[in-house]
């Protein structure tokens, strides 16, 4: 087996590896209100291994397969849901058409430029794991917090208050109590805002999930070009290695002459 071969292997076993390890991280903190650092840690360490496996994937069935493992092993982290089914097809499907674009951009490319191939394939990837984690935290007892009372910040309360009770104090008008007129003021809002918005509760988690979706996608900007400079860097310690070899190939182009 080539050096190219017994490289790819490695990636692609690690990356399996990473995938189980990041998605367990992830149900730690939507289920156990663990720290958000390790699985971020982790599903860093797998867009940059699954990032070299485009760079160096010669057999798409192998990239295919591997696409299907880190995405299985979801499942086995968070069981077995019909609704997961779903939302991880159409994930592999992002999965799948994001892999291509960055193996196409490779072939077409006369040197290769990595930052320009993984650009081509990274939105896809961390569009599709913006959703599985958006539907993650959908079906995890964080979502269900989310259906509790609605309470106004009291800082933010405070804030908006305040410069009411100042104004009154400029047109002479003082108000005595004026601590306990500010709590029943809050208790009042708080208690009317959960009584109108009774009737819409059960969207409550649909709307939090849908925000989770695009904080995450907003946060992929930087989180991808932490990628491209970590593979990129991984990439040309493997080349000066020898354990990866960029060779230059002729390529024959009809031309019309008259």
């Amino acid at each position: 087996m080539s050096n190219n071969r017994i490289t790819q292997s490695v990636i692609v076993g690690l990356a399996t590896l990473v995938a189980a390890i990041s998605w367990s991280g992830l149900r730690n903190v939507l289920f156990e209100n663990g720290n958000w650092i390790w699985p971020s840690l982790g599903f860093l360490i797998l867009l940059v291994f699954l990032s070299l496996a485009w760079l160096l994937a010669e057999s798409k069935p192998i990239l295919l397969v591997t696409l299907i493992i880190v995405l299985v092993s979801f499942l086995l982290s968070f069981s077995f849901r019909l609704e997961y089914l779903t939302i991880l097809f159409v994930a592999f499907l992002l999965f799948y058409f994001g892999s291509l674009k960055a193996i196409e951009e490779k072939k077409i490319r006369i040197k290769i430029q990595t930052s320009k191939i993984l650009k081509r394939g990274l939105p896809y990837i961390l569009t599709a794991l913006s959703l599985i984690i958006a539907s993650a935290y959908y079906f995890s007892p964080l979502a269900f917090k989310g259906q509790g009372q609605i309470e106004i910040p009291r800082s933010l309360f405070n804030i908006v208050i305040k410069p009411s009770f100042q104004l009154s104090k400029t047109f002479g008008i003082s108000l005595s109590g004026e601590e306990k007129i500010e709590d029943v003021i809050y208790q009042t809002l708080n208690q009317e805002i959960n009584k109108r918005s009774n009737p819409y509760k059960e969207y409550f988690p649909i709307g939090l999930s849908l925000g989770v979706f695009f904080a995450i996608k907003a946060l992929s900007i930087p989180f991808m070009w932490i990628v491209i400079l970590l593979s990129m860097l991984i990439f040309k310690i493997l080349v000066s290695m020898g354990a990866v070899k960029i060779q230059e190939r002729s390529v024959l182009k009809e031309v019309i002459e008259i």
